[in-house]
């Protein structure tokens, strides 16, 4: 199985370029969570660099630490905007690993937000470990309890001919997973996240974990 993850916002990928200039980030998670499936087994060590443009242009790269002293390392590049109260998102995405790089491979996404809610669609031709195409839509929304605190529950639905190759061994071809994740942003520039991510193929992918985690994000 590919060991792809995202701690319920790392690789949703919330484009950086609505802060132009160079950004940082470092956190600490229980569990390595991607669309539902807690692929790492162990608590994760990550961060990333983000540059943006006020044109909406953006580059970055992200890491996180995987079982067996393994790392994950992710390129990515695009471009965000807003027309009028809509914001948009597109952009490419790599994802590779040390030791393990029969699992490397890309993605393209598109994405909008209005008012909190936020969609996004990923396509990838040669998903994880397979020759064929991975398709994968998810959707959330921000609810702003106050100032400081947000509830945000999401929903997505990946499905293709390599997400039944990389997942499932030829069973099945697609999959539902969720998540329910409370934010506390606190002073100096630090956010405490806890939830519950889970998936719809308990028997495959493994079952609902609850999580908690604290990110830094700084200017360069």
């Amino acid at each position: 199985m590919k060991m792809k993850v995202l701690v319920v916002a790392a690789a949703t990928l919330a484009s950086s370029s609505a802060f132009a200039g160079a950004t940082g980030n470092a956190g600490a998670y229980s569990s390595y969570l991607y669309r539902g499936i807690d692929q790492a087994g162990v608590a994760a060590v990550q961060g990333g660099l983000d540059y943006a443009t006020e044109s909406g242009l953006y580059v970055g790269t992200w890491a996180s630490s995987l079982s067996g002293g393994a790392y994950e390392t992710d390129l990515y590049a695009g471009f965000s905007g807003k027309s009028g109260d809509i914001g948009y998102d597109v952009g490419y995405i790599f994802y590779g690993y040390r030791d393990f790089t029969q699992a490397n491979y890309s993605e393209v996404y598109a994405g909008l937000s209005f008012a909190g809610l936020s969609g996004k669609f990923f396509y990838s031709p040669e998903f994880a470990v397979s020759d064929d195409a991975g398709y994968y839509v998810t959707a959330s929304y921000a609810l702003a309890l106050s100032e400081s605190l947000t509830l945000t529950p999401q929903v997505g639905y990946s499905w293709g001919k390599g997400i039944e190759e990389s997942y499932f061994g030829g069973d099945e071809d697609s999959y539902v997973d969720y998540s329910l994740t409370l934010a506390k942003s606190i002073e100096g520039g630090y956010t405490f996240s806890f939830g519950v991510a889970g998936n719809s193929e308990d028997d495959y992918l493994g079952k609902e974990t609850v999580f908690v985690g604290l990110k830094k994000v700084f200017d360069l």
